[in-house]
């Protein structure tokens, strides 16, 4: 298997919608909030994906078998609040890989590109939200050297 991450293309857009939806029900095992709407994929694509496309500060990667996308990224550079040192750092909005690629250095690949685009947009901090019961992205993240930086609590009302 080789893997090619590359930025991703106007021709990307449907299979990406197509893994985010498996990334979607992937997360509903873990809590059924997560459950989509029926047709989510457009919504997804012209609400969210494209806008990351279309900015320089926001990065979108597929990975690559041949071609076929199994795997992809969304990744972006934010602005902090006014009066605090640091003025902007990265952020890893989304990383899914399907599933039989799971466990094979896709993801690995996809955050070393990350990585150098935010190295080359002068970004010395990433940060990145997940699931605290996805195991599996939680091993992966701390893999990489991630360790818990803030805690999101919520109480259903």
């Amino acid at each position: 298997m080789t893997i090619k991450v590359v930025k991703a293309e106007e021709k990307h857009v449907a299979d990406i919608g197509k893994l985010w939806l498996e990334f979607l029900l992937f997360h509903v095992s873990i809590d059924p909030i997560w459950t989509p709407d029926d047709n989510p994929i457009p919504g997804f694509i012209e609400n969210h994906l494209k806008r990351f496309m279309q900015s320089d500060d926001w990065l979108v990667l597929v990975a690559l078998d041949k071609d076929r996308v199994v795997g992809y990224s969304l990744s972006e550079i934010r602005r902090n609040t006014p009066g605090a040192k640091r003025k902007k750092y990265g952020y890893i909005d989304q990383m899914a890989v399907t599933e039989i690629y799971r466990r094979h250095g896709v993801g690995k690949k996809m955050y070393d590109e990350i990585v150098k685009w935010l190295q080359s947009n002068d970004i010395k901090r990433v940060e990145l939200g997940t699931t605290a019961q996805n195991l599996i992205g939680n091993s992966f993240w701390q893999k990489q050297g991630f360790t818990v930086y803030m805690y999101t609590l919520y109480k259903s009302v």
